[in-house]
């Protein structure tokens, strides 16, 4: 029978330890993923959503346009962009060209925009703050702004602002909670902005996804209706005898 020394055994115990935090992680990020993918909003790319690999601001931007409802709108419109590292046939041209017309994200400098640069954590969660109704959001404050809004737990936002580089499994994490986070002043997810105000994605596909449930119809048939120009006194009679026949 083969034996163990405890020092053996206490290496396999930390190891394990270590992993299986891991594994969970990324087994939650492929769900997130799939969710996203199911909603139309993630695509992933030649191999698969390769969630370790590196995000940059092409994808960035393409991504905000996404949780915005507006990719739609950028392909309609055409736009060009005015940068001389992003071509016409590059295949976040469109989404570039509107999101700088829109404001919502910068060039690196008035000819340059960088689409293959990474994007940090911070600058994606900036944006991602913006677009829930705080337009005040800096990189700098990133991690705070999104623990205090509820988008991220406090170890999460520290985790992902921290993340060198922030990948695209880091990405889906945040596209995801920021799904269900309510934008500021809203009673509304911005799942159900996206759906309910802005049809950017149906209500059969959103709740097949398990994250949206379509909003319930108030209804008055257990409700007397008097006649216009009735008496007050012989319509609360009439909704009285309804009231004691069952009706």
């Amino acid at each position: 029978m083969r034996k163990y020394n405890i020092a053996t055994i206490l290496l396999l115990a930390i190891f394990l330890l270590i992993v299986s935090p891991v594994n969970g992680v990324s087994d939650d990020r492929t769900k997130q993923a799939d969710t996203l993918h199911q909603l139309g909003l993630f695509n992933g790319m030649d191999n698969g959503y390769q969630l370790e690999a590196a995000f940059t601001r092409a994808q960035g931007t393409a991504m905000l346009l996404r949780l915005a409802g507006e990719d739609g709108a950028a392909a309609k419109a055409k736009l060009k962009p005015a940068f001389t590292d992003v071509k016409s046939t590059h295949w976040a041209a469109a989404s570039i060209a509107y999101a700088v017309n829109k404001g919502y994200v910068k060039g690196i400098s008035s000819i340059s925009f960088a689409p293959d640069r990474l994007m940090t954590g911070k600058e994606f969660l900036t944006l991602i703050n913006r677009l829930l109704g705080y337009p005040d959001a800096v990189p700098a404050t990133a991690a705070e702004l999104s623990q205090k809004n509820g988008l991220l737990q406090t170890d999460v936002a520290e985790r992902l602002t921290g993340a060198s580089p922030f990948l695209r499994g880091d990405m889906v994490q945040v596209a995801y909670a920021a799904l269900i986070a309510k934008p500021a002043g809203s009673k509304k997810t911005l799942l159900q902005t996206l759906v309910e105000d802005k049809g950017a994605i149906s209500a059969v596909t959103a709740a097949a996804s398990g994250l949206y449930t379509s909003p319930s119809k108030d209804t008055d048939d257990d409700f007397y209706t008097p006649e216009p120009g009735s008496d007050p006194i012989d319509s609360i009679e009439e909704a009285i005898r309804q009231k004691l026949d069952g009706k």
